[in-house]
């Protein structure tokens, strides 16, 4: 695996109000899946945002030693950003709008190939049986799962996702993730994902970042980040680490270490 993605003192503001300052950290490596965690308003999905190349600010987002903007758009160091907030009241359906993803950047006719791309695509995340729904009769799953089709179809080396899981049931959670480290490795692809989940980071992710106070306040593995002192300063729980039958570690929230006021309980 070789470093793909690095930040570098990123900053960003609306306005005068600042959402993130001096967020440094990288190089992610192709191969891997990053978690990027924090509590609510914390900053995650603004930081997907920077790092696609959609907000400007100071610092600097680099994609394979190259400044995020100087990558033209679709072009595979570009990442792609499936965000949380997907909208498809398209008449599209579901074939045509991962195989117009297909063409972003490209000439407009179509061969055999690019069909069985896209038909491929479709049963990689299992949603072949979707292929002549139209996007706007679809659940809010549903769409997420064509958002990410459309987002891999383009093969990047980066893919930013917000909330993949968060309108998915508790089997296709896993499914997806799942799916999306396995492709990380075989498509030597760096996946940086925004979930609130720290069970999921656990499992799924080779590194965590974790975002507090619009800073970094943890980045490494997962297993060494989210540890009971981190868990009770950035999310107001007190936690334990256990480890599963199969050897997986998993967290159990004990107690809320807060009032509704965000005042430590004694």
């Amino acid at each position: 695996m070789t470093g793909l993605l690095s930040l570098s003192e990123v900053s960003v503001s609306f306005g005068k109000r600042p959402i993130l300052q001096d967020i440094s950290f990288g190089p992610l490596e192709s191969g891997s899946v990053t978690a990027l965690l924090g509590s609510n308003a914390a900053g995650k999905s603004t930081l997907l945002r920077r790092i696609a190349g959609e907000l400007k600010g100071p610092g600097r987002v680099e994609i394979a030693g190259q400044p995020v903007e100087s990558w033209p758009a679709y072009h595979r160091n570009r990442p792609a950003h499936v965000p949380q907030d997907i909208s498809m009241g398209s008449s599209l359906r579901v074939f045509e709008a991962v195989l117009l993803a297909n063409k972003q950047g490209g000439g407009w006719s179509v061969d055999d190939e690019e069909l069985d791309v896209v038909t491929q695509m479709l049963d990689t995340l299992g949603i072949n049986s979707l292929s002549d729904r139209e996007l706007a009769a679809l659940s809010g799953g549903q769409r997420q799962l064509v958002s990410i089709a459309q987002a891999l179809i383009r093969e990047p080396r980066v893919l930013l996702l917000d909330e993949p899981t968060s309108a998915l049931d508790l089997q296709n959670q896993f499914e997806v993730l799942d799916l999306l480290r396995r492709l990380a490795r075989e498509w030597s692809m760096c996946v940086v994902v925004a979930i609130h989940d720290v069970n999921h980071a656990l499992r799924f992710a080779d590194c965590a970042v974790v975002l507090h106070d619009r800073q970094v306040e943890a980045n490494g593995s997962p297993v060494d980040v989210l540890t009971p002192t981190l868990l009770g300063k950035v999310y107001g729980v007190e936690a334990r680490m256990e480890t599963s039958s199969q050897g997986h570690p998993f967290l159990i929230v004990e107690r809320s270490i807060r009032n509704p006021l965000g005042e430590e309980h004694d």
